[in-house]
This record gives structure tokens, C-alpha cells and sequence, in this order.
């Protein structure tokens, strides 16, 4: 979830895995394997590409993209995401 603006936009789903998931140990959703790992995250990638709203700040899709499958943690992630889209983050957890 994100707010921006009094506005809240929910991305990903609970229990579900995500890249940042597979790349840590501690997960349930863990692989071991770097290449599987990786083909997962191709997969993901595959299947979402034309989604609406992809590089559109607030869509859920770009968040999911950006944030979920796109750096091994989730910390990397929010800052390749601050710099493509040029913002601050501010973490609440």
C-alpha cells in the first residue's frame, strides 16, 4: 500500500510470493536456486508487460513491477524506484 495525496493505492497480494520473497532465506516462498529465481522474475515480467499503467507513478501495476519484482530486496527496490520516478519515500514500518 502507498499513500500519496490523502490518495491509497494497494498493489501485490498477501500471501502471495514476489521476487523480494523468493531472494529471502527467511520466507516460506524461498528458492535456493539464483536461476530459478530468475525465471520466475522473467515469468512475472512476461506476463505483466502490457499491463495499464506500467511507469505511471501511482498505478498498481508499476508499483507491483518496481517495488515487488524488481531488485532481490525490498529496500533496493524502493530506491531504484525513488530514483526513476524522481521522489522521496518514507518508510512507515
Amino acid at each position: 500500500m502507498i499513500k500519496h495525496d490523502n490518495k491509497t493505492t494497494h498493489f501485490g497480494a498477501a500471501g502471495m510470493r514476489d521476487y523480494t520473497e523468493i531472494n529471502k532465506k527467511s520466507s516460506k516462498f524461498y528458492l535456493p536456486n539464483k536461476e530459478d529465481r530468475e525465471k520466475v522474475k522473467r515469468a512475472y515480467k512476461s506476463r505483466h508487460r502490457g499491463d495499464k499503467g506500467l511507469n505511471n507513478l501511482h498505478s498498481p501495476a508499476e508499483l507491483s513491477m518496481m517495488l515487488l519484482w524488481n531488485k532481490p530486496t525490498l529496500n533496493a527496490s524502493i530506491k531504484d524506484f525513488a530514483k526513476k520516478h524522481k521522489v522521496e519515500i518514507k518508510k512507515m514500518f
